[in-house]
């Protein structure tokens, strides 16, 4: 399958005038490339998920879903009456950032917190916490440890996954504050999590892997995959990199019903090519990635 793909060039700073679908909403911090022979040193490397912000769909799946919004003695209400924004969760597990109305069956996520009991590093939060979510960045970070898996190198994927510092009361359908939170991680140069410490493994370098642009407009679906390189010892980000692509495929309808199977699929494959391109550009041996069957 052929994607429109796009890797941002090394400059000082970028605001790339893309077309819509590729307009950011601020701009990126400069990509770093690593040396020759500090990549050569890595033979072991952990891999880390990030919290990633809600899927943004366009135009939103009320229409559909709820047929008689669009009908005038709706439309002349005000929508709070019947309808409320929130992060809900479809029947595939996708967190979806849109209208709910009142009588809608579709749940609310619960996104604010982590279970007490359950283990807390600081600056992460035990992937377990999220098992009835399906969390795109936990596949690109399989699919990271997959292709980075050789002779040279040992990858593993953490249990933990990186928590945006967001307040609670940010966690919501907003996506300006899940954009700004996944940039201000992208942009820092010294790691915020000490991966020396709580027990966990101990690796030359630490993979973050992200994503920013994660929506579907009309029959477009457009991602963007952030990643980043972190010497452990020193905190200090060596690597960083941003890849993007878009694909015309399905109506929002046809992606995301039956448990949302086609849409799962068409970001896993998309996500494993930006992987790959990301890997590839920071210096690192990669395998090419899986052909993976059509649901």
């Amino acid at each position: 399958m052929f994607y429109l793909q796009l890797i941002l060039p090394p400059m000082k700073s970028y605001c790339v005038l893309l077309p819509l679908l590729f307009i950011l909403s601020g701009c990126l911090a400069t990509p770093i490339k690593p040396s020759p022979h500090r990549m050569d040193e890595i033979r072991t490397m952990l891999v880390v998920p990030v919290e990633p912000p809600p899927l943004e769909v366009t135009p939103d799946p009320i229409e559909s879903r709820f047929p008689v919004y669009n009908q005038f003695q709706y439309q002349s209400m005000p929508s709070s009456v019947y309808l409320e924004k929130t992060v809900y969760k479809n029947p595939g597990g996708v967190l979806i950032a849109g209208l709910l109305s009142k009588d809608d069956m579709m749940p609310i996520a619960n996104i604010h917190q982590t279970p007490a009991s359950m283990e807390k590093i600081a600056g992460l939060e035990p992937t377990a916490s999220l098992s009835e979510n399906w969390t795109p960045t936990f596949t690109l970070a399989q699919e990271a440890v997959s292709q980075l898996n050789g002779e040279r190198i040992k990858a593993i994927l953490s249990k933990h996954y990186y928590h945006l510092p967001m307040a609670s009361g940010d966690r919501n359908a907003n996506l300006d504050n899940w954009r700004s939170a996944i940039e201000h991680w992208y942009g820092l140069n010294i790691s915020s999590v000490d991966y020396r410490r709580h027990g966990l493994e101990q690796v030359d370098a630490v993979l973050e892997v992200g994503i920013q642009t994660y929506r579907i407009f009309n029959a477009q679906t457009s991602l963007q995959v952030l990643i980043k390189l972190i010497d452990p010892n020193t905190r200090q980000v060596i690597g960083r990199i941003s890849a993007k692509t878009l694909s015309v495929e399905d109506s929002p309808e046809s992606l995301l019903n039956d448990e949302a199977e086609r849409f799962k699929w068409l970001v896993a494959d998309m996500g494993a090519h930006l992987v790959s391109q990301g890997l590839s550009d920071l210096g690192l041996p990669v395998k090419a990635p899986a052909d993976r069957l059509t649901p």
